[in-house]
């Protein structure tokens, strides 16, 4: 009988099978582990300051986490809530689409960093608006007292002023872009602005007309607010006035923060950029780019926004740093057209003008108030952002409130029809 040759096993197989070879991983002795929480204060506050460079406060409060001598190197985010380090400046929140019970998707916009985040506690309140990150609440329990809660550091912070039934807009910060905190919410239906700090015992109110109200509305969500000073609002809207009226638009109507849905025809946003601001305008198929000069109150055109790109929905903007979203072309406006219960989404060089459908097929579906993506493909970085410009939740108080008057409704006609 022929012996079988024994088989030639490669390198590789021979290392593996023979155990004596087999390599492991080093085990770090305890006392290396333990070494970290001696850094020098000095490098771990070099450290924790990295990460508010790029308003990654979440990272800055994991690192705090660590371990007692790192919190004692670096400030408390819960005893320095007026702390604009720790406000969440350069993020905003998907809106419905992309939530689930008490979790909710972060994006920041200045590194593209997405942070899914489980946040309980604003199931006990009602959710009025998003102000960027930072949620605008109310008490359940009348008179519904306004609340301000950074999902970033978990603080909150207290106002003693109660919510307006129909505010679905706000900010929090300061018009003339100081670094005290306050309040701001803004209601469609009656367009009045509201104002207050936390100390404040009631709203201070403004009444608007209904041009100059939409104007500052839009400058609200398109994150242009800090830009703007008294001065020069007054001399921008007539320079405005003039500029929508050679357009043959309607200025109440370029302005409206409730255009429907469907409509395609007038859409402006004040846009913040890192250096300036600027005006978008689409009207009547055309889409114009210019430039804000506050100081002067004067609209220059302009033809390059440089590495930044702009996503207009009918809802609000959002202007994002290119080098930071891959796949996204530079010194283009992204905006969404509507077709009855679907939208595409359609990319408008500055330069040149030319515009172009991204898809055949379209990538959103109307589904009660809300745009949906469609099902079965990946979500990429364009749609993701085109849906935070089309859609906006309603204010959970506001809603609640609609209901409860509508039971109060029905049940005085029936005690009506039992006295007939």
């Amino acid at each position: 009988m022929v012996a079988q040759p024994a088989e030639v096993l490669s390198p590789a197989k021979r290392r593996k099978q023979d155990t004596s070879c087999r390599e492991t991983s080093p085990v770090l002795p305890a006392t290396a582990t333990a070494g970290w929480s001696s850094l020098p204060d000095d490098l771990v506050r070099r450290i924790a300051d990295s990460f508010l460079a790029t308003n990654d406060v979440d990272c800055y409060v994991d690192l705090r986490a660590v371990c007692r001598s790192w919190r004692a190197a670096t400030d408390d985010p819960k005893t320095n809530t007026f702390d604009r380090r720790f406000h969440p400046r350069t993020w905003i929140v998907l809106d419905d689409v992309f939530q689930s019970d008490d979790r909710r998707i972060l994006l920041n916009t200045a590194t593209s960093r997405l942070l899914r985040k489980k946040l309980p506690l604003v199931l006990d309140y009602y959710v009025v608006a998003t102000a960027g990150a930072f949620f605008v609440l109310a008490d359940r329990i009348p008179p519904h007292a306004a609340r301000v809660f950074n999902p970033l550091t978990g603080c909150m912070i207290s106002f003693a002023v109660p919510v307006p039934a129909e505010v679905r807009v706000s900010f929090v910060g300061s018009c003339d872009g100081g670094s005290s905190l306050g309040l701001v919410l803004l209601d469609d239906s009656s367009c009045k602005i509201y104002t207050a700090d936390p100390d404040n015992e009631g709203f201070a109110s403004e009444d608007c007309q209904q041009g100059a109200y939409n104007f500052f509305r839009n400058a609200v969500v398109g994150g242009a607010y800090t830009h703007l000073n008294g001065s020069a609002l007054a001399g921008v809207i007539a320079e405005l006035c003039e500029l929508v009226r050679f357009f043959h638009g309607d200025f109440v109507k370029s302005f409206s923060g409730g255009l429907p849905e469907d409509a395609n025809d007038s859409r402006c946003f004040l846009v913040g950029l890192s250096r300036h601001m600027v005006l978008v305008i689409k009207t009547h198929g055309t889409l114009f780019v210019l430039k804000m000069n506050t100081e002067l109150g004067k609209l220059e055109p302009v033809q390059s926004i440089s590495n930044f790109a702009i996503f207009i929905g009918h809802r609000r903007c959002l202007p994002v740093d290119v080098d930071k979203f891959p796949g996204v072309e530079a010194n283009c406006v992204y905006y969404t057209e509507h077709l009855g219960s679907s939208a595409h989404i359609c990319k408008c060089n500055i330069k040149d003008r030319k515009v172009e459908r991204l898809s055949e097929a379209a990538e959103f579906m109307k589904q009660d108030k809300q745009f949906v993506l469609m099902a079965d493909r990946p979500c990429t970085i364009i749609q993701l952002l085109c849906s935070y410009t089309i859609n906006m939740s309603d204010s959970q108080l506001a809603m609640q409130q609609m209901s409860q008057g509508a039971k109060e409704s029905c049940s005085n006609s029936g005690d009506s029809d039992l006295d007939d």
